[in-house]
Parts: C-alpha cells; sequence; structure tokens
C-alpha cells in the first residue's frame, strides 16, 4: 500500500516535473503580460505546485516507512538496517525541503506580481506560512548537514533561509523602487526553474544520457543550476531597474 502511494506520488512529480520544465522556457522568451506568457506561466506554476506537493508528501511517507517506500534498499545485514533508514530518511527530509523552497518561490512571484505594489496583499497565512516554513526548513537542513558533515544541505541551505525571509520581510514592508512586484517576479519565477532545472540535472539527465559522476563531481548537478541561475536572476533583474529607470526620466524630462 504504502509503496504503491509512494510510485503513484512519484509517476505525477515525474510528470509535472517535465511539464513545468518546458512551460518554464517560453514566458522566458514570450512578450511579457501577453496570452501565451499568461498561459505557459500558469501551466508553469500548476506543475509548481504539484511538484511540490508531491515532494512533501514523498518526504512524509518515506519518513514514517523508509523501507515501505524503498523496499529495494532493505539490507541484508540486520546490523545495517537503522544506518540505511536514517540515510533514506535523510534524503527524504531533502527532497521535501526542495519541495518546500520551490512552493514558497513559485508562490511569491505570482503573488508580487499580481498584488503590484499593494504588498500589504500578500500577508495571508498561507503565504507567511510557506515563507517561514521554507525559513525554518532552510535552518533545519543547515543544521542536518553540518551535524552529518553534508557539503550538499549546507551548501543549498540558503536558499530556503534567504528566499523565506526575503519573502516575509517584502510582504511587510513598503515598496521604495519603481515596478517591485516586477523584480519580485522574476526572481520568483526564476529561483523556481531553478529547482526543475536541478531535478532533472540530477536525476532526469544522468538517466536520459546514461552517465554517472562519481565523488566530489556527484555535488555538480546539486549546485549548477544554482550558480548559473542566481546570478542570471540578478542581472535580468538589473536590465529590468536600467530599462524602468531610463523610461522614467524619458517621461519627466
Amino acid at each position: 500500500m504504502i509503496h504503491s502511494a509512494y510510485r503513484a506520488l512519484l509517476v505525477a512529480h515525474v510528470v509535472f516535473g517535465f511539464v513545468g520544465l518546458v512551460a518554464f522556457w517560453i514566458p522566458v522568451f514570450a512578450a511579457k503580460g501577453g496570452r501565451l506568457h499568461v498561459r505557459t506561466g500558469t501551466a508553469f506554476l500548476w506543475s509548481a505546485y504539484v511538484v511540490a506537493a508531491t515532494a512533501i508528501a514523498i518526504c512524509a511517507l518515506s519518513l514514517i516507512r523508509p523501507f515501505g517506500t524503498h523496499p529495494e534498499a532493505m539490507p541484508v545485514g540486520a546490523a545495517d538496517v537503522g544506518a540505511v533508514a536514517g540515510r533514506i530518511r535523510e534524503l527524504a527530509v531533502f527532497l521535501g525541503y526542495l519541495g518546500i523552497v520551490t512552493l514558497a518561490s513559485v508562490h511569491h512571484g505570482v503573488g508580487a506580481m499580481r498584488a503590484g505594489r499593494r504588498v500589504d496583499l500578500l500577508r495571508t497565512p498561507f503565504h507567511t506560512a510557506v515563507h517561514a516554513l521554507s525559513f525554518a526548513a532552510g535552518l533545519g537542513v543547515l543544521a542536518l548537514g553540518v551535524v552529518d558533515r553534508e557539503i550538499l544541505f549546507v551548501a543549498l541551505s540558503p536558499i530556503g533561509l534567504v528566499g523565506g525571509w526575503s519573502g516575509l520581510r517584502y510582504a511587510r514592508r513598503r515598496p521604495s523602487e519603481r515596478m517591485p512586484h516586477w523584480y519580485q517576479h522574476i526572481g520568483g519565477m526564476l529561483g523556481g526553474g531553478i529547482a526543475f532545472h536541478t531535478a532533472f540535472a540530477v536525476f532526469g539527465a544522468s538517466r536520459l544520457f546514461d552517465y554517472s559522476l562519481e565523488g566530489t563531481w556527484a555535488i555538480v548537478p546539486w549546485i549548477l543550476p544554482s550558480v548559473i541561475g542566481i546570478p542570471a536572476i540578478a542581472l535580468w533583474q538589473r536590465h529590468y531597474r536600467a530599462k524602468y529607470e531610463a523610461d522614467a526620466e524619458a517621461v519627466f524630462s
């Protein structure tokens, strides 16, 4: 029963992950605010919701019954059972963490755009809860990474910490710049895109292209999308800030 539920959740996770991966790129190049941009952006949003929900559900099942979700991992030696179960639970926690930060990122990106300069509209129980959870999850993953000496957990923990804190902070401060919701939209949606590409780089690409990275190289697919995506967010936001400031100067000159 547990394994069947796990498999169903995993299939939904993979299918909507692929849909979201494709849908992500269309709004990037489509005319901003146009019908294609909005419709494919909505498809990406709902794909992200399903991916996040299934990741969190898979995490919960694996925490409760690690060998119920991964019967193939049951070791032959009884002495190894606890260690293997602990590893399954550890990875499940990390998957759940990625689901939470993905949910927080895309929800904020869309919510900020809809709210415009009315940031008070973001102060909903759900927005507050998901960003508080993102911050708490980032803190938990950081602590787990330090205790277990997992460099990957430590390296990716700032995503939840920074994303959760900045989302809460933005919803409770009066914007002081032009088009702040647009910059938040860019950051939120591209942040969600980083999560989708991370999942593909780690789980999809290795199966599609039949390769395996060992040792220190195994961390590369986990961090490469962030290494590329985070500077891309900053550059894109800088581009639009310069554009809107130039437009403002042209209007008032």
